[in-house]
């Protein structure tokens, strides 16, 4: 019998039989043994080992082939799914199932039993439970094994699905698209087909009026030649007659069938017309489908319609002249002498030097951004004298921190400040840059040095919006913002942010409501007769309510312009009503840039040419809304074109503001450009964590913000407000009009410029 050796490899073990070999002497055997006996007895016995060794190595032989043979079938398991998991049900089965180790266990007693191994012994059935044991413990590994890979395989299934969905849905994107094709190859080659029929009903018509014509021609001719044959000969005018019967016969048939194909070709036709109307429009909503509802529905990049190419070449165009070099005057220059080596600037043939002979210069731009470590030696001076009125020591005052027990200077937390609130960079790629730098910060050091910042920056903060107070036009607009302290409130984390633009200036603020009060916060301190650019939102006009009159609401043209491409999106029959509208909102932004360019704000009496253009866009705007009046008089109350008529109608007096007033624009876009940036920085650090995280980030866009739209360099100011402020014991300074654009004078705002 082949069993299992303790390296786990195969052996072979002969049974020997229950008697002996050989007798033991002292025994009651007979004293003169049969030795010829026992050799042909002991030769069979060889000979039968032998033979079962033989057999059992061609055993062996056989399941190592099936074992290799299983190998590869495993391993191409591994490679299918369904092989997979049928395998590891079966050696689930297989564990669970104790009858088949039953059953197993019978047929190797039966195999002992054949061996002639007693399966009673303890040895062997302590070793075949040793082997039970590692062939379950193999089982459990192999189970283990095939749930991990059955998990993979999952993951892997999972990934397919979602890759599968993701084709699906390029496929039918991609059938839409050859659908579209088809249907285009299809309607130009029945318009050719059209065309061809047109032509033969043509060439059917010409020859239907030409056999007409002959037919006419025959019957004259047939009667005047039987007026003649009746009289000339009664026999033979019967037989032409005959003969002329059947040629006419013949023709009508012929002229009847003509007649039916040019019905089935005029049936036809009309189907193919019909067809071709079905097609363009079905091509007509595909189109608007796929260049409106992008550009009204999905928030384009653009809203501006398609225009016809002027011709232009791109680039710089011939005989015109070029820019030239960028000339900066302010960058630091370090000049470098390079000398030639000694040997040679001596003559090689005598050996006398070289003299001067002038220099010749050349310049190259360079940059070096890297941190550095600042050591401070202060030496310390001790008195010599025993004069008792001076101190014993003396030494230079400390450099000041902005924060104490800090390593990191004024122009690290400058650089910090900019790169998050001004480049819109996440804390992590901040501290990434850092690294990059040579300095290594983790995220938590500049995370837990936020709310050092915010008596710093606040003051600055309430200049900005006294200043904005103090302008008679400002915009407002508002975008959400994500709070993750909020969840645990409403669940949501949804907050607004807000900004007020005015008087070159830009003030933002987080507000967990979105309601009049949150913007009360901006605007309750704007002067009287103050003009707010904004959106039709509710909130805005509760505003203008609560404050009294005191502020006028001048609704944006841009945000209406949009109601009607929306209006129109994916609707065929209302494409060239849009367009219309487009036109004449058009017209009235053209009418008010030629009405500015013609105004000059300090005459107090225009000019005629102003006059001409104030009339012309007065009329332009009453005749618009006259129009839409007219349209929605006949349009039933259900319909779609009524809602943007409606909206255009009710705020009338919120839209004809500028007309009064040439210097109020048209639309709010200053403050929607302004509100990009925040919304950007939004999208790649995901709102904030805290509320004060989030006010504290409000106000940094409002101090970047506003520098950045009076020309201010950034960096440059930030790192001397820090170092101003830690020259007073890190508490923001006393006087702020040296760092605010609209107090500071002429030189300091040169200095403070930021590079063209």
């Amino acid at each position: 019998m082949a069993i299992r050796n303790a390296n786990g490899r195969a052996g072979v073990a002969l049974a020997e039989g229950p008697e002996e070999l050989w007798p033991v002497p002292g025994s009651g055997a007979a004293e003169l043994p049969d030795w010829r006996s026992l050799y042909e007895r002991e030769r069979e016995r060889a000979e039968a080992a032998e033979a079962r060794a033989e057999e059992l190595r061609w055993a062996e032989v056989r399941a190592r082939c099936e074992a290799g043979s299983w190998k590869w079938r495993w391993e191409a398991s591994r490679r299918k799914l369904k092989g997979v998991i049928a395998e590891t049900r079966a050696a689930r089965r297989a564990g669970r199932d104790a009858l088949a180790l039953q059953r197993e266990v019978g047929r190797l007693h039966g195999l002992l039993r054949e061996a002639g191994v007693d399966a009673g012994k303890r040895s062997t059935v302590m070793a075949l439970r040793m082997e039970v044991a590692r062939l379950r413990q193999a089982g459990w590994a192999l189970e283990k094994a095939l749930d991990a890979r059955g998990a993979e395989i999952r993951e892997l299934h999972k990934a397919r699905i979602e890759a599968d969905a993701d084709i699906l849905g390029l496929r039918r994107q991609l059938r839409e698209m050859l659908e579209i094709h088809r249907e285009l190859s299809k309607l130009r080659d029945q318009r050719y087909r059209v065309q061809a029929l047109s032509e033969e009903v043509g060439a059917l018509r010409h020859a239907l009026t030409v056999s007409e014509g002959a037919k006419g021609r025959l019957k004259a001719r047939l009667r005047r030649k039987v007026e003649a044959e009746r009289a000339r000969a009664p026999v033979a005018t019967g037989v032409e007659l005959r003969k002329a019967l059947l040629r006419s016969r013949r023709q009508k048939a012929t002229i009847g069938s003509l007649r039916r194909e040019k019905a089935r070709l005029g049936r036809r036709v009309r189907s193919a017309r019909r067809r071709i109307g079905r097609l363009e429009d079905q091509l007509a909503k595909l189109r608007a489908s796929r260049t409106v509802l992008p550009k009204g529905q999905s928030g384009g990049t653009c809203e501006r319609q398609e225009r016809p190419r002027s011709g232009r070449r791109r680039g710089q165009q011939p005989g015109a002249p070029g820019h030239g070099r960028t000339q900066r005057p302010g960058l630091e220059e370090r000049t470098e002498e390079h000398h030639p080596p000694s040997d040679a600037r001596v003559c090689r043939s005598c050996g006398s030097p070289y003299t001067a002979n002038g220099a010749k210069e050349s310049a190259l731009v360079e940059i070096e951004v890297r941190a550095h470590r600042r050591v401070i030696r202060r030496p310390r001076w001790r008195r010599r004298c025993g004069c008792a009125s001076s101190p014993a020591e003396v030494l230079a005052l400390p450099v000041p921190r902005l924060f104490a027990r800090t390593p990191y200077g004024t122009s690290v937390w400058a650089r910090f400040l900019f790169e998050r609130y001004a480049c819109l960079r996440p804390l992590h790629r901040v501290c990434g840059w850092l690294s990059d730098q040579g300095l290594p910060i983790s995220p938590g050091t500049l995370a837990d040095s936020v709310h050092r910042f915010r008596p710093l920056f606040e003051p600055v903060g309430a200049a900005i919006l006294a200043h904005q107070n103090g302008a008679a036009l400002r915009h407002a607009d508002e975008t959400s913002w994500r709070v993750q302290a909020l969840r645990e409130r409403d669940g949501s984390g949804c907050a607004w942010l807000w900004t007020s633009v005015g008087s070159g200036a830009v003030y933002f603020h987080v507000d967990p409501s979105r309601s009049a009060e949150a913007a009360r916060k901006l605007f309750d301190g704007a002067m009287s007769s103050t003009i707010l650019v904004c959106d039709r939102y509710s909130g805005y006009k509760k505003l203008a309510r609560v404050l009294g009159g005191r502020v006028t609401l001048s609704f944006c043209w841009a945000h209406l312009r949009r109601d009607f491409i929306r209006c129109a999106a994916g609707h065929v029959r209302l494409t060239g009503w849009c367009r219309k509208w487009l036109g004449r909102i058009a017209t009235v932004y053209r009418l008010h840039r030629e009405r500015l360019e013609r105004y000059d704000p300090g005459l107090k009496r225009q000019a005629p040419a102003f006059d001409a253009a104030q009339e012309a866009l007065e009329e332009a705007l009453s005749g618009l809304f006259a129009a839409a009046g007219s349209q929605l008089a006949r349009l039933p109350p259900e319909a779609a074109e009524g809602k943007p008529l409606r909206s255009l109608l009710n705020h009338r007096e919120g839209l004809s503001v500028f007309l009064d007033r040439p210097r109020v624009p048209l639309d709010n876009n200053l403050a929607e450009r302004l509100l990009r940036g925040p919304a950007i920085g939004r999208r790649l650090s995901f709102g904030s964590d805290s509320e004060s995280g989030a006010r504290f980030t409000a106000l940094m866009y409002s101090v970047t913000g506003t520098l950045r739209l009076n020309g201010i360099d950034v960096p440059r100011w930030l790192d001397d407000w820090l170092a101003a402020c830690a020259r007073v014991g890190g508490r923001p300074p006393g006087d702020l009009s040296p760092w605010l654009p609209w107090s500071m004078d002429a030189g300091r705002r040169r200095e403070m410029t930021a590079p063209a």
